[in-house]
């Protein structure tokens, strides 16, 4: 019971952050006049910047991708579901209030035991349940809420450009990269909390931007107090999101100084104004504290016991991290208006710090973070591990790249064959761009369609399968054997039973009915888990079900649906006598 109330003081926190940030948002962004005032000036290139973030990421076939990472990929989209729903969320063990609790037997109406997924937080289940609320659950949901945040980062990445360069080709470069790099339109919308945590990044930037460098003319007292609110609202609400946001709350006061002192040139900046961003990152400190933040970090404990890694190692993946941005299929290149961008603000100083060195430590932090148990387990990785990672990175990479573009555009201004053939080359550079966008739109579909194709083929359409043939059955429960129990409870009806792989045992049989003869058992059997890897990980559970007979009721060359059988005892047979 008071685990209960403990997961309900939590949901509370996040709801009180959330509807609080957003109310001081929309309030801060109301009174800015100095906003105002940008988008009555550019609203029309705000607009065009907008309908290339919904053209680059609605598919037509409205089929979105979810992710290649099981856990990330899925459990945010449940969770949400849970609470959207009002199911009953029971703690698991000794579970952290802020962590996501899922149903691994039972079924999300009628659960009997439950999985704490402790680095996962509820900040965005709790957006996905409002977005329920409003459109109605669908698998979808997740995408569907991205989309929007897409639409809202684009916004944001012009305007903070603007603040930054007070340059609109550095606006407009940023946000039309933002709009039309192909995997920020595709796994720029999987249902990880990466995204949204884009989202508030960004969102904080700007509020700190507005709160410490604006001049006094732009802006009244009141919009001031307003601001900081958000900016305070929006920094503890995206700790419940991701809890690598923590790096916010370091860093961003440290910024701020740093921005100050390398430049002369920010007469706007106020002192006392700098000690209240300092506040807001102790309150998050304070938040973090409650949330227990470093006690998630269990399961990355517990792969180093493990697979021990060494020093040599652990620098052996940052050169594959960042390998994965010269990838032209996926950042189109970008890369080098990245780097270009990158020594524009460290030269520069001042504001351009803000992107550069947020880009800088977060590329750090995820380029050690510990990763998952098939990559310790093989002891290599590859480059397509760092994509949801790099989500979270998609703004501050965008203002890097427009300001490396302006800049390389201000150079060939200067360059001969542009001064004296100007308008020649104007001609050039107009159907080049248009070239560049329908490349990049066919890339961006084609990348897409393959990645939904797949995940459908090899995650989605078993689980499918598996919970049709459930409901075939309507005199006894089928429990759905599986280790991606995840799937089935996101695409399925909530009254359907899985179980998942990793609790199999006896104990679990007896409970759910099988051993007595009132539950049946579908195994899903996927080959993506045919590998020596799981083959290790699951062995006991493997070798506990392999003493039952079987029968296949459906299979694919990537899954079987399996139909175990219960072995008959002496009790059944004096039954029948």
């Amino acid at each position: 019971m008071i685990s209960w109330l403990t997961q309900l003081h939590a949901l509370g926190v996040v709801k009180v952050l959330f509807w609080g940030g957003l109310v001081a948002s929309l309030a801060s962004l109301l009174t800015d006049r100095y906003l105002h005032a940008l988008l009555k000036t550019h609203w029309r290139l705000v607009l065009v910047c907008i309908s290339l973030v919904l053209l680059w990421r609605i598919p037509t076939d409205g089929e979105f991708f979810h992710g290649t990472e099981y856990e990330d990929s899925y459990v945010y989209t449940v969770a949400g579901r849970q609470i959207a729903e009002h199911f009953r969320i029971e703690s698991a063990g000794d579970a952290l209030p802020y962590s996501i609790n899922v149903c691994s037997v039972g079924s999300l109406t009628s659960c009997k035991q439950y999985e704490n997924f402790p680095e996962h937080l509820i900040g965005y289940p709790y957006i996905l349940s409002q977005f329920s609320n409003i459109f109605g659950y669908r698998p979808s949901i997740g995408s569907i809420a991205n989309v929007l945040s897409a639409c809202v980062v684009d916004v944001l990445i012009f305007l903070i450009c603007m603040v930054i360069a007070d340059d609109v080709i550095v606006a407009v470069s940023g946000a039309l990269i933002f709009a039309i790099t192909p995997i920020f339109a595709v796994w720029g919308l999987e249902t990880s909390a990466e995204p949204v945590s884009n989202g508030c990044m960004s969102l904080v930037l700007w509020f700190c931007l507005r709160f410490g460098f604006a001049r006094s003319e732009q802006k009244g007292r009141l919009n001031e107090i307003l601001t900081w609110c958000a900016f305070t609202g929006v920094l503890l609400f995206s700790l419940t999101v991701k809890r690598e946001n923590i790096l916010l709350t370091i860093l961003l006061p440290v910024i701020v100084f740093l921005a100050q002192f390398a430049s002369v040139r920010l007469h706007c900046f106020s002192l006392w104004r700098s000690w209240w961003i300092v506040v807001s990152a102790a309150f998050g400190f304070v938040l973090s504290s409650q949330m227990k933040i470093f006690q998630t970090m269990s399961s990355e404990t517990a792969l180093l016991n493990k697979f021990p890694v060494t020093s040599s190692e652990l620098i052996a993946l940052l050169p594959i991290f960042v390998r994965s941005y010269f990838i032209v299929q996926w950042y189109g290149g970008a890369v080098i208006l990245v780097i270009v961008g990158a020594i524009v603000a460290w030269r520069r100083k001042a504001l351009g710090l803000f992107p550069l060195l947020l880009f800088g430590s977060y590329v750090l932090l995820y380029a050690f973070h510990i990763r998952s148990y098939y990559e310790m387990q093989s002891g290599s990785t590859d480059s397509r591990n760092a994509l949801r990672f790099s989500m979270s990175l998609m703004s501050v990479w965008s203002i890097l790249a427009g300001l490396g573009t302006a800049s390389l555009l201000e150079w060939l201004r200067r360059v001969r064959p542009w001064r004296n053939h100007r308008a020649k080359v104007n001609w050039i550079a107009a159907p080049s761009v248009a070239v560049v966008l329908g490349v990049g739109y066919f890339a961006t579909t084609r990348f897409r369609d393959d990645v939904v194709e797949d995940e459908f083929r090899m995650r989605i359409a078993p689980s499918l399968t598996a919970a049709r043939v459930a409901l075939r059955d309507r005199t006894r429960g089928n429990y759905i054997l599986t280790l991606e129990p995840l799937i089935p409870q996101m695409y399925a009806e909530p009254n359907v039973e899985v179980l998942s792989f990793d609790e199999l045992n006896d104990t679990v049989m007896k409970e759910i009915g099988f051993s007595q003869g009132d539950a049946g058992l579908l195994y899903v059997d996927e080959e993506i888990h045919r590998s020596p890897a799981d083959a290790e990980r699951y062995k006991n559970q493997l070798a506990y079900l392999n003493q039952f007979p079987h029968r296949t009721l459906a299979s694919t060359e990537v899954y079987s649906v399996i139909s175990i059988e219960r072995v008959p005892t002496r009790d059944d047979s004096s039954q029948d006598h």
